[in-house]
């Protein structure tokens, strides 16, 4: 485990910490640990029994749990009381979906990152999320992008590379307004459409063609 400190007014206490390990257990001294606000977990198998941090502070900003063979958000239990959560990191799992009653209880999140999982449908849920302002779900096996995504109107950075997308919708480029960063490289976008040039004049973007 790494933990690094830093002073929260007059006493100091850990507000920042990264762990791996191997064990599950080797996470029972978390939840004493009232001044987190950075929680960074790695390379634990969770698939099992899940990860608990229902007890954990509710102050905790930023949570990243990375290839601990997730397979849905319910396996981290407690995840909904996180009111205060504004990133989630869940890189390198095996997601498939998204639960919507948890991640709609995440009302300040901003940035979700869902990078190198399985997920084949853009997950419907993240449309609701109103502040969420950076989305990524590159290396993913996702094939279309839903109608909905017009309701996001604070996504300033979306993250697509590494899917099957064939098309960029219109609306991408159009009706999103906050919208100034796009990356789809490594697609299987058509050439030369309508919606891929809007994007090459209106946005910063990487675009794999």
């Amino acid at each position: 485990a790494v933990v690094s400190t830093q002073s929260t007014g007059e006493d100091r206490g850990i507000t920042d910490l990264f762990l791996m390990a191997s064990r599950e257990h080797d996470l029972n001294y978390l939840w004493s640990l009232r001044k987190l606000v950075k929680l960074s977990i790695c390379n634990i198998d969770f698939s099992g029994e899940g990860l608990d941090i229902s007890n954990i502070t509710t102050l905790l900003q930023e949570l990243i749990v990375t290839n601990c063979s997730l397979k849905c958000v319910t396996q981290i239990k407690g995840l909904g009381r996180l009111r205060s959560l504004k990133r989630l990191i869940l890189t390198h799992n095996s997601l498939t979906d998204l639960d919507e009653r948890t991640m709609l209880k995440l009302r300040e999140l901003t940035d979700l990152q869902l990078g190198y999982n399985l997920l084949r449908n853009f997950p419907d849920v993240v449309t609701r999320m109103e502040k969420l302002e950076e989305l990524s779900l590159i290396h993913n096996q996702i094939s279309l992008l839903p109608d909905e995504v017009v309701q996001m109107r604070s996504l300033e950075k979306l993250h697509l590379d590494n899917n099957v997308l064939t098309e960029l919708p219109e609306y991408v480029t159009l009706q999103l307004p906050q919208l100034r960063a796009l990356t789809l490289e490594n697609n299987k976008l058509k050439p030369n459409t309508r919606s891929t040039q809007q994007t090459r004049s209106k946005f910063y973007y990487k675009i794999g063609l």
